[in-house]
């Protein structure tokens, strides 16, 4: 069953609306073989929301554990063989885990999704021919 086996510790990096993991975040998924290890000193923003957006989906509140997760996943999975489309079904599970609510899970799955498609969709028109 699919579960966070430590709980996030963070620091604030001095000047910088970033976070740094303070001990490594474990993650247990149904979806990935093995557990996710999220190192210590990681960089997190939590959520990287659209301060247009932040009113509806705010960029901390119970998703958090599963946003870095993701980070996490969209940075470095693809050394464990975990596709984008792998990270982000893996972030709904983990936000089903925090006690997100479905709607709010929704919203946030469909916006990564759409994000991905579109910046493959950049990328494939910025270096075609």
């Amino acid at each position: 069953m699919a579960n966070f086996r430590t709980n996030l510790k963070t620091e604030r990096d001095v000047g910088e609306e970033l976070f740094r993991l303070a001990a490594p975040l474990v993650y247990q998924s149904d979806l990935v073989a093995e557990d996710i290890i999220v190192p210590i000193n990681y960089p997190t923003d939590f959520a990287s929301i659209p301060q247009i957006f932040r009113s509806i989906l705010p960029q901390n509140g119970k998703h958090i554990h599963a946003a870095v997760v993701h980070d996490y996943l969209c940075t470095d999975g693809a050394r464990f063989g975990i596709s984008q489309k792998l990270a982000d079904e893996v972030f709904y599970e983990a936000m089903t885990v925090c006690g997100v609510r479905w709607t709010q899970r929704r919203v946030m799955f469909r916006a990564v999704r759409a994000f991905q498609r579109m910046k493959h969709l950049f990328s494939k028109k910025r270096y075609s021919g």
